[in-house]
């Protein structure tokens, strides 16, 4: 496996390197301090994942997932940042970062969203999802706030079954098929036969498109009812 760190930081570099080497057997790892410098090394090594600072003295962190993206459509980029609010989150969703890790994680939930950006999960942390908990005392106004949100509480507004809102609520929380599942009660593969329809509603083809498409639509899930 092949891992590129972009960061102008020699001790976050350095740390991450070395947490990687002791996850991962027969790795390499590659170092970046800058964004030009990080896709000079993405043209001449071949890479299994990217993970990219945003906060760079002179090109952004942005600007350089857009350049990766597009000069290497396959590539697998994720966000790794001491920034973590939900609009930056998105955005880089939006560019196409198949993950944000903030760096504020702990050494088990860095793992756990490393393993679920290299299988295809979106990983968002958990600032990404502010009012999308609603508290059992929270109203439907102060759960939206005046960001625009909106808690949506009837399948039909968004034209999904109750079965496909429900796995819909946990899929936005990051949650993989196989906890969904768990979760709901139901086998994974009825998850699997949920979420056909679920893409084809909202225009998406991937679960990451659908967490972005949500968050553009303004719409905000209370918390999930375990077997409901």
């Amino acid at each position: 496996m092949n891992i590129l760190l972009i960061d102008d930081h020699f001790c976050v570099r350095e740390g991450v390197a070395l947490l990687l080497r002791q996850m991962f057997q027969d790795i390499s790892v590659y170092e970046a301090q800058n964004v030009d410098e990080g896709v000079a090394i993405a043209r001449s090594k071949p890479l299994n994942l990217v993970l990219l600072d945003v906060q760079f003295p002179g090109k952004d962190g942005l600007t350089g997932l857009s350049e990766l993206r597009r000069e290497f459509p396959c590539l697998c980029v994720a966000i790794f940042s001491g920034l973590d609010g939900r609009k930056l989150v998105y955005e880089s969703l939006r560019l196409g970062a198949m993950g944000f890790i903030s760096k504020t994680v702990s050494r088990p939930e860095f793992v756990e969203s490393l393993r679920d950006v290299l299988s295809g999960r979106p990983c968002l942390p958990a600032s990404a999802f502010g009012a999308g908990v609603v508290k059992a005392n929270e109203t439907d106004a102060q759960a939206g706030g005046s960001a625009g949100f909106r808690v949506i509480s009837n399948p039909h507004d968004l034209g999904l079954t109750p079965r496909e809102f429900e796995v819909l609520r946990w899929l936005v929380q990051g949650k993989c098929n196989k906890e969904i599942a768990r979760r709901l009660e139901i086998e994974e593969q009825t998850v699997k036969n949920h979420l056909r329809p679920i893409f084809q509603k909202f225009g998406v083809t991937r679960r990451a498109e659908l967490v972005v498409r949500a968050y553009e639509r303004g719409i905000v899930f209370g918390a999930p009812e375990v077997g409901n």
